[in-house]
C-alpha cells in the first residue's frame, strides 16, 4: 500500500492492510479496511490528515475478456460461452471467469484469445440447445 497525504504531496508513506471487514455494506458498497502505515522518525503523520491510498493486490495480468452477455451461468453453477469457427455452428464451452469491469468479464481458463464467440443472446443459444436435445436426443447438433 502506498499513501500520500495532502500535507506532504511529494512523500510516499508505505503500509500494509491489517484488517478487512467481514462484509461489504450493501447501501454504500464500502468495505472496512484498517491499515498500518509506516511513519518516519520525523513523525509526519498526525490524526485527522487527509490521505489518498493506492492498494495493490497483485501484479497486473493480461487476460482474455468477453462481454458480460456472452457468459451463461448454468444450473450447476458452471459458466459457459458459445464458440464458433464458421459463425453458423456453435459449441458450448465451459470457462472459468474472473473479474468484471466496464461490462466485460475476464476469462481465466477455457477460451483462447483468438476464438470467436457469441457476444449477444448467448442465453438463447442455451434455450435452443435444450429444445433441440429434447426433440432429437443427445446427438443433436446446435
Amino acid at each position: 500500500m502506498r499513501v500520500r497525504v495532502t500535507a506532504y504531496p511529494d512523500y510516499v508513506f508505505k503500509g500494509k492492510i491489517s484488517t478487512l471487514g467481514a462484509a461489504v455494506d450493501p447501501a454504500t458498497h464500502r468495505l472496512f479496511v484498517r491499515s498500518v502505515i509506516e511513519d518516519p522518525p520525523e513523525h509526519r503523520l498526525v490524526p485527522g490528515m487527509y490521505a489518498n491510498f493506492v492498494i495493490q493486490t497483485g501484479d497486473p495480468a493480461r487476460a482474455t475478456a468477453v462481454p458480460v452477455d456472452s457468459v451463461v451461468r448454468e444450473g450447476d453453477g458452471t459458466m459457459t460461452v458459445w464458440v464458433t469457427t464458421d459463425e453458423r455452428h456453435f459449441v458450448k464451452r465451459t470457462v472459468e471467469i474472473g473479474l468484471l469491469q466496464d461490462g466485460y468479464r475476464q476469462i481465466l481458463k477455457g477460451l483462447d484469445r483468438d476464438e470467436l464467440i457469441a457476444t449477444q443472446g448467448a442465453v438463447f443459444f442455451e434455450q435452443h440447445a435444450r429444445a433441440e436435445f429434447a426433440l432429437n436426443g443427445p446427438g443433436a447438433r446446435t
